[in-house]
């Protein structure tokens, strides 16, 4: 399973390699010098557009067989129409001039508002290893075992953003079974939920950077059940099948590394990234809280974790109108 994420994630990284895009990034002032907010820049007589940020910053993938000229018109300000833009590199820089409040013109082409505010769609895998070996004289090596090996979470992550700021909630599932043995049938299912917040210390035109700090509850559960359809009564009062829940809250240090992509985009969203992030993960209580069926179940076992975390992500952001 772990071959075949990183071979999906190497080609993936290999898309851009083998296709021909041009981004445009540029940056929108006033004549003092200060960012503003909410341009509209487009390419010229056609819906491809986007708008500046709070620091008057924007990100525009050409469309090639398109118009290779630049339409860019603030509130207030005078439209700016510029050429030859696929000749562009690095960043552009544009001082809007300040334009008359009557002028037709400025009112035809009124742009939205850009807001400082976003939503991330996040699909993660999640690596943490668990020792559950504090348990094997009791639930014995056929379950404690099966216990070790799941470590690979899938979750969801829905996020919101304020500038640079980042939070969100996730649930994350793994269920894991072995079902070759001759009396019974084993199961052993995660369930992870998690709050998680950031801040984006780096994001250009392709690279996001955000060191982040998350809060995990993950929820074990331990199913032994009879192979056999049909059993006496007699025999189930004696060998009662075994359903147990583990619960331990975890916490996380760690840096998310992200690498933007604007084509094959499967949602409408500004852009998509695929990336990583590790860091360091810490138990947040001793001893983990074990549940029967009715009751809470007391001893000195614990569950012990690697003090590392490591995952890999696709994520869909928008950045908001």
């Amino acid at each position: 399973m772990v071959k075949s994420i990183l071979l999906g994630i190497f080609l993936l990284f290999q898309l851009p390699i083998l296709t021909q895009e041009i981004v445009i990034t540029g940056k929108i002032t006033n004549s003092n010098g200060e960012p503003l907010i909410g341009a509209l820049v487009c390419q010229y007589n056609t819906d491809n557009c986007t708008n500046s940020d709070y620091n008057g910053l924007f990100h525009l993938l050409l469309d090639e067989e398109q118009s290779k000229q630049l339409r860019i018109a603030g509130f207030g300000y005078k439209t700016l129409i510029l050429s030859n833009i696929d000749t562009i590199t690095g960043l552009l820089k544009i001082e809007l001039p300040i334009s008359d409040f009557n002028d037709s013109e400025h009112q035809e082409y009124l742009p939205r508002r850009k807001l400082k505010y976003g939503f991330i769609q996040y699909f993660q895998v999640d690596f943490i290893l668990n020792d559950f070996d504090d348990f094997r004289t009791l639930l014995k090596d056929y379950n404690v075992d099966l216990m070790d090996k799941s470590n690979g979470i899938f979750s969801v992550e829905l996020a919101g953003t304020y500038k640079k700021y980042y939070a969100g909630f996730n649930f994350g599932f793994a269920n894991d079974g072995v079902y070759d043995h001759e009396s019974l049938d084993i199961e052993f299912n995660t369930r992870q939920y998690g709050l998680h917040f950031g801040y984006n210390i780096l994001n250009t035109k392709r690279l996001l950077a955000t060191p982040k700090v998350a809060v995990k509850w993950n929820r074990y559960r331990l199913l032994n059940n009879d192979k056999e359809k049909k059993i006496p009564i007699e025999q189930y009062v004696i060998d009662r099948d075994l359903d147990l829940r583990f619960n331990q809250m975890t916490g996380f240090v760690g840096l998310n590394l992200s690498y933007k992509m604007y084509k094959f985009n499967f949602l409408p969203t500004d852009y998509w990234t695929m990336g990583l992030y590790g860091g360091y993960a810490f138990k947040m209580h001793d001893k983990p809280l074990v549940y029967s069926q009715g009751n809470r179940l007391t001893g000195n076992d614990k569950i012990g974790i690697e003090n590392y975390n490591i995952g890999v992500h696709f994520s869909f952001n928008f950045e908001g109108l």
